[in-house]
């Protein structure tokens, strides 16, 4: 079977597009001071209103409930810029996340943002989260 011009200039056009989304992933990972993968979402009935409850898996560092996080999504790009009502390990609401936490639950205060599982979590080393809104 022969290739068209354009089939390989479509093809080449999305490998690029892969490694452009693979190199912003990779430098969340190398550049963040805390990561935690959101493995689900759920809404919850809390007092009479709805509420997201995030459901992760910590990978890096530490953050505290006063920290701003940015919500980036599975291709590493920023979706928004959140912070955190509670976090809880297991049955226990806690106010910081260690890496060395499994799964955690976080309840974020921006509740009209669309999370989604395969959504990141993270707090870079420089704050400058606009740069990379999309």
């Amino acid at each position: 079977m022969f290739w068209n011009r354009k089939d390989r200039v479509q093809k080449r056009l999305a490998k690029q597009k892969r490694k452009e989304q693979y190199d912003r992933v990779y430098k969340l990972h190398e550049e963040a001071t805390f990561l935690c993968y959101i493995d689900d979402v759920y809404t919850e009935t809390f007092e009479g209103k709805m509420c997201i409850k995030l459901i992760g898996s910590m990978a890096i560092g530490e953050g505290t409930v006063q920290d701003h996080y940015g919500l980036y999504s599975c291709e590493g790009r920023l979706k928004a810029t959140i912070e955190i009502d509670e976090f809880y390990v297991g049955a226990d609401s806690v106010n910081k996340l260690e890496s060395s936490d499994k799964t955690v639950a976080i309840y974020p205060k921006q509740q009209d943002v669309k999370y989604m599982a395969g959504d990141m979590l993270c707090k870079p080393e420089r704050s400058n989260y606009a740069t990379n809104y999309e």
